[in-house]
């Protein structure tokens, strides 16, 4: 029987949640034989490699990396070793509902320009200690133990407060059992992404012009077919985030069709972040903005700034599209401008600079030319009554 479904996971210190993922797939309710798991360790230095020497009731690949080579080179060393047609990605600590490979698996059987992500329902759950939790964490975890106190048996409870209190150990809560038996979900809070997207643009991101932020390969999927004709994740990018938001947004302007999935629950083991994920991610964006230096890339500014919302930033698109399409003459130094002004906030951030005097920063300021032909555009969206939100982006902007 051939396989028809690859599940890729990539993994850097992440024992003994990994092992805990791979116990739980093995519930999958989709036919075992048709799927395969590959999880490629990038060179952990904890115990990830004694997975090799465990049996699953699936087809399982270990693939070790000889050195560090970043989760984008991961992702696609699990590309290139893939045997399915439909590929599922997925961190190597998260956890899936038993029927999700199925459920994407039949997704897929509908249209094959499908990119299925996972946000709506997805969820925390605590299924290791480590001492390095943030205070607000191992408050979180006694709630949630005070709180589902009749699960646990009191004996275990006390042990797990006692051991949380002092801090000084990394415990797991669960054995092998009570992982495939989904007692990890006691400890387990819902916490769905991009939740206020959904709810009003629906699980088909109808009308929504940024579905590509939803691609996090925690959890999504689509048929190999689609990264074939787009590429492979880009290797450029390092340390943690936005590769993934890359390729999404490469497959969305190939015209793939990014949907979530608003039935099979996944559940984030967590673990400690590093402070540096922030800096890694602020640094890939600028990346990401120089290799697609587009309007509808560079005002997720609006974003990292906390200066509006991801359903405001879709209409602040819209309209751009919709003035760009209607008058193609009446933004062409606005749109320069606006990069430009994109350009500086993540350049000056990714720098940890104070992010003021934009015009300054993006060199408009000593073009005098470029500059008044800016103003005149916005005098002119003002006299006509058009591009209400685009002066008011461009306002913000300046005013920083």
């Amino acid at each position: 029987m051939s396989i028809e479904v690859s599940i890729i996971m990539i993994s850097y210190n992440k024992y003994p949640q990994n092992l805990y993922s791979l116990y739980a797939l093995e519930n999958q309710t989709f036919d075992h034989e048709k799927m395969e798991v590959i999880l490629i360790d990038d060179a952990s230095s904890d115990e990830t490699p004694s997975i090799q020497s465990e049996t699953f009731n699936f087809p399982f690949r270990y693939i070790q990396c000889e050195k560090n080579v970043g989760r984008a080179k991961t992702k696609n060393i699990g590309i290139e070793e893939s045997k399915g047609d439909i590929l599922i990605f997925i961190d190597s600590e998260v956890i899936l509902d038993p029927e999700f490979v199925e459920q994407h698996y039949l997704y897929h059987q509908t249209n094959d320009n499908l990119v299925v992500a996972g946000c709506l329902k997805h969820y925390c759950a605590y299924t290791v200690f480590y001492p390095d939790f943030f205070e607000h964490e191992k408050g979180r975890l006694l709630h949630l133990i005070k709180r589902r106190r009749r699960w646990v048996p009191r004996e275990k409870r006390i042990s797990f407060k006692k051991r949380i209190k002092s801090g000084t150990d990394k415990f797991s809560f669960f054995s092998k059992e009570e992982i495939q038996q989904a007692r990890y979900k006691v400890y387990a809070y819902h916490e769905p992404t991009f939740p206020e997207v959904i709810e009003k643009y629906g699980p088909e991101l109808n009308d929504y012009t940024i579905p590509w932020k939803l691609v996090i390969t925690r959890n999504v999927s689509m048929r190999k077919s689609l990264i074939e004709a787009i590429g492979p994740f880009d290797e450029e990018f390092q340390g943690h985030g936005i590769e993934d938001w890359e390729l999404g947004y490469r497959l969305y302007k190939y015209g793939a069709k990014i949907i979530d999935n608003p039935n099979a629950c996944v559940y984030h083991q967590e673990h400690p972040r590093s402070p540096d994920n922030s800096i890694d991610n602020i640094n890939n964006f600028l990346i990401f903005l120089n290799k697609h230096p587009n309007f509808d890339v560079g005002v997720m500014a609006l974003a990292w700034l906390g200066k509006k919302g991801y359903i405001q930033i879709n209409e602040i698109i819209t309209e751009f599209y919709q003035v760009s399409n209607e008058h193609p003459d009446m933004l062409t130094y606005m749109t320069k401008g606006f990069n430009a002004l994109f350009n500086s906030v993540f350049r000056l951030m990714s720098e940890n600079r104070k992010v003021t005097k934009l015009l300054n920063d993006s060199g408009i300021e000593n073009d005098l030319v470029w500059k008044e032909s800016i103003f005149n555009e916005r005098d002119r969206l003002i006299s006509q009554n058009k591009g209400r939100k685009l002066i008011e982006t461009l306002d913000i902007l300046l005013n920083l």
